[in-house]
Order: structure tokens, then C-alpha cells, then sequence
């Protein structure tokens, strides 16, 4: 079994996300190289955008063929989705970045035993992430060399009003559309990366609710009431983020895998349905790579609603702990944190005795 640790996952989810111009740009890079970054992205925009437009046209041209169109618009979906992901990627880079940020910064300063519940999550999703990632490599490379090897012409099925003859104009095309076929691929670590979004706070909520177990102090209380308030923003800044993009990937590829699977159950060619077979397969995981860490935040969040209800069930009957008598309330729908006398009332009249409300962290 291959060891993939926190800190590789991020080098691997960087690494891709640059090829593919996803990533989000650090604010501190120097002018030079964020200027870069802009060219790597306007010119991945240009070919996207570009074969995208022949495949539109293809849809077009070859309208009276059901089956050509079907095969042309399960192409012209996927590379959808490659544009949809460089837009959205863009406009939402400073706020990517900063989520990244924290995830990394909590990741350089945890302790042992929370590394252990960050790492159970990478070993937890990453032979299906695996298996998904390599379903796609390999439509790339079946798109890719298919070509060489058949009467096709060109990897993608785009139509082009001119003749491309000429050698030198036919690998710029080729090498052009092997271009976009491959960051197509590699589009799919966008998703991982909003699936790193979604497990890092279902991790905190399992580190909190075992550190809730051992509060035994006013000042522990108060601590874990910060934290779940910083767990709270966290989840709300991301579902900010990555609401459109998971409308994109739900319609897109769901796009993709129905008109794919037409070419399967159509008469074909061998290499036809070689293309298709994995694109349909790994599209079919893609739907899931999301819905996974998803599901498994809510599981956390129901568990952490046990533990912290356990807490309070048993809080108000250990009152020399906590002298005061009144307790902050951990509520996971709110922002803020209320607060719930000994008898279990709950106030928001601030009296000058009590502590003051712990303030959001974003405040």
C-alpha cells in the first residue's frame, strides 16, 4: 500500500493544480511570477476555449448523425467543465488561497494525535482517489494516441474549417488538442482539493469532540468553544467557494457520462469504445469524489452534536469545576455562542459577573 502523508498531498494537489492553472496564486509571490501565472492561464484559457469552439461546431455540422453528435457533446461537456474550472478557480483564488493557508498552517503546528485523525482521512479516501485519478489519466492517453493507431484523425472530434494538410499545421492542432485533453484530466484534482476543503473540518470536529471529552477547566471550555466557532467559519467560507463548482461538476459530468455511455452501447469501433470505457467509469467516481467527504462532515457533525450534548447533559452536576455556574453553549448552527445557566435557561442578558461572549475569530 503506497504512503501518502498530508504534507505530499498538498505537493501532489499543488503540482497538478499548476499544470492546469487551477491552483490558487499565493499573495506574497513576487509581481514576476503571478504575471506568469497570468500568461499560463490566459494561453490555457485560449485552447480550451478554442477546441471547445470546434466541438461546438462539430455538434453543428454533424447534426443529422446522432451518433457523431452524441460522441462530439460527451467531449464538448468534459472540456465544459475545464472552462468552467478556470474561470471559477480564478475569481475565487484569493479566497482558495487563504483556506489552503489555514489548512496547511493547522497541519505544520498539529500535535501527534491530531495528525493521526488528519492522516486516517488521507488513508481513508486515497485509493479511491487513486483509482479515479488514474481512470482519467487514462482517457487522456487512450484520447491521445488512439489517433496514431486508427483512421481517426485527431484526438478530439472537433470540426475544422480548413484542411490541415499540411504536416506542421497538423501537430500544431494535435499538439494542441493532446494539450487540452490532458488538463481535462488533471481537472480532476480541482475536486480533490474541494474534497481536502470538506474532510479538514469533519477532522477538526472528531480532534474537538475527543478534546470536549477531556475538558476539566473553565479556560478548556472556553478554548473548545473557539475552535468550533473557527470550525463554523471555516465550513461557511467553503460552502461560499465551492457552490458553483459543484453545480458545474453535477451538470457537466453528468453530461458526459450519459452521452459516453451511448458510444458503449451503440455500435462502435474497438477503439472508439477504448476511449470511452474509462472516460465513462472515472466519470461515473467523479460524481462521488465530493459526495464522500461530504456525507462523512455531516457523520462528524452528528457526532460532535452527541458529544457535546453528553457534555452538557453531565455539566450541571460538576459545578465546582466551573464556579461561575454558567457555561457557553456550543451551538453549531450559530456563529456565536449563547449561554445556558445552571438550570438550563437560556439567557442573553450580559451581566458584569459573567465572561463576555468569545468573539468570532473573523471579528
Amino acid at each position: 500500500m503506497f504512503n501518502v502523508t498530508t504534507g505530499r498531498l498538498f505537493y501532489i494537489l499543488e503540482l497538478a493544480g499548476t499544470f492546469t492553472c487551477t491552483w490558487p496564486v499565493d499573495v506574497n509571490s513576487s509581481k514576476s511570477r503571478i504575471l506568469i501565472r497570468n500568461i499560463r492561464w490566459s494561453f490555457a484559457m485560449l485552447n480550451v476555449t478554442l477546441l471547445l469552439t470546434s466541438l461546438v461546431l462539430a455538434v453543428y455540422h454533424f447534426r443529422e448523425d446522432t451518433t457523431t453528435v452524441m460522441k462530439t457533446a460527451s467531449e464538448m461537456t468534459a472540456l465544459l467543465e475545464v472552462f468552467l474550472d478556470l474561470i471559477f478557480c480564478k475569481l475565487k483564488s484569493a479566497q482558495l488561497q487563504v483556506l489552503i493557508t489555514r489548512i496547511r498552517g493547522f497541519v505544520e503546528v498539529a500535535n501527534e494525535d491530531e495528525s493521526r485523525v488528519l492522516q486516517g482521512y488521507v488513508d481513508r479516501y486515497k485509493m479511491f482517489f487513486s483509482v479515479t485519478a488514474m481512470g482519467y489519466i487514462s482517457t487522456a492517453v487512450s484520447f491521445g494516441f488512439v489517433p496514431l493507431f486508427s483512421t481517426q484523425d485527431l484526438p478530439a472530434d472537433g470540426w475544422i474549417p480548413f484542411a490541415t494538410e499540411p504536416l506542421v499545421l497538423y501537430l500544431v492542432i494535435y499538439v494542441h488538442q493532446v494539450y487540452c485533453i490532458c488538463t481535462a484530466a488533471l481537472c480532476i484534482f480541482v475536486d480533490f482539493t474541494i474534497a481536502l476543503l470538506f474532510s479538514f473540518p469533519a477532522a477538526r470536529l472528531d480532534i474537538l469532540g475527543t478534546k470536549l471529552r477531556h475538558v476539566d477547566s473553565y479556560r478548556m471550555l472556553i478554548s473548545c468553544v473557539k475552535e468550533h466557532q473557527e470550525i463554523i467559519g471555516f465550513v461557511e467560507d467553503t460552502k461560499a467557494i465551492v457552490e458553483a463548482l459543484l453545480f458545474k461538476t453535477n451538470v457537466t459530468m453528468g453530461s458526459a457520462v450519459i452521452c459516453g455511455a451511448f458510444q458503449l452501447v451503440n455500435n462502435q469501433s474497438l477503439a472508439v469504445k477504448s476511449q470511452f470505457v474509462p472516460m465513462v467509469v472515472s466519470g461515473c467516481a467523479h460524481l462521488y469524489v465530493i459526495a464522500w467527504p461530504a456525507d462523512d462532515l455531516k457523520e462528524s457533525c452528528k457526532n460532535y452534536s452527541s458529544e457535546e450534548y453528553s457534555f452538557f447533559q453531565c455539566i450541571h452536576f460538576i459545578s465546582e469545576t466551573f464556579p461561575e455556574c454558567t457555561i457557553f453553549k456550543l451551538d453549531r448552527r450559530r456563529p456565536m455562542a449563547g449561554k445556558t445557566t445552571r438550570n438550563g435557561q437560556r439567557t442573553d442578558n450580559h451581566d458584569p459577573e459573567e465572561p463576555e461572549d468569545v468573539p468570532h475569530p473573523n471579528e
